[in-house]
């Protein structure tokens, strides 16, 4: 949809829009630092006054860089005199990627709430979530780096089968007859992980749609259905 990126000219720093979409490449890396950070606490049991600073700086960072996009967005359509199709797709998926940030946030919050560490099966499936997440972190910035349509779209099916299995897995939490001290913490680890993976896929969405189109996916995702379970893909390329 986009020349998103040419050669860079080493020799004098990037402006105009160029210099708009390597800040949004920047804040998707943040964000993705951020997303590791909380994992960290929230799944692997580290210490959270930690990697604290660390995470709270990288949440500030990402807001930084949606704030400043919108305002290099701003001066570039008063400069040019026009409002261009990148310009309100800049917009949309730097709210995206600022989204990122706050669930990151919900995930590191929950590992210094919660009483009781994840176990069982339902750690495996969020260890699973969180491995599956941060290679669409990576992939998402290619995409965008690159104008790969077709890892967009293959990024879209992938978010598309995870946000089913979340919700799959949040519906069988909330109707367990005896609900552990844990299920709570569970419910909304699910839910959080769903939410990352939906805006991940809205800004992919923003590859290969048209502008009035971003965010609608359902063209590529009719036939996917939440088949198997999350455990299926531990120790798979797709988790590694």
């Amino acid at each position: 949809m986009f020349n998103w990126f040419g050669k860079k000219n080493t020799e004098k720093p990037l402006t105009g829009l160029a210099k708009i979409k390597a800040d949004f490449s920047h804040m998707l890396e943040t964000a993705q630092h951020e997303f590791m950070l909380a994992c960290s606490v929230s799944l692997a049991g580290a210490d959270a006054d930690s990697v604290k600073e660390d995470l709270l700086g990288a949440d500030k960072m990402v807001n930084r860089f949606e704030r400043q996009i919108r305002k290099e967005l701003v001066v570039h359509a008063s400069v040019r005199g026009q409002i261009e199709p990148e310009i309100l797709v800049m917009m949309s998926v730097a709210k995206d990627a600022e989204r990122l940030g706050d669930y990151s946030k919900n995930i590191f919050d929950m590992g210094t709430i919660s009483p009781y560490p994840p176990e069982g099966d339902d750690k495996e499936r969020l260890l699973i979530l969180r491995t599956l997440v941060e290679r669409i972190f990576t992939e998402c910035r290619q995409v965008f780096e690159n104008k790969n349509e077709e890892l967009a779209t293959k990024i879209i099916r992938e978010t598309t089968w995870i946000a089913k299995h979340c919700d799959h897995n949040t519906t069988r939490l909330l109707q367990l007859d005896k609900p552990t001290p844990r299920t709570a913490s569970d419910v909304l680890m699910y839910r959080y992980m769903k939410r990352m993976v939906s805006h991940l896929r809205n800004i992919c969405s923003s590859i290969v749609q048209p502008v009035h189109k971003i965010d609608f996916t359902k063209k590529w995702t009719r036939d996917i259905a939440p088949e198997g379970d999350l455990l299926d893909r531990k120790n798979t390329d797709e988790t590694t």
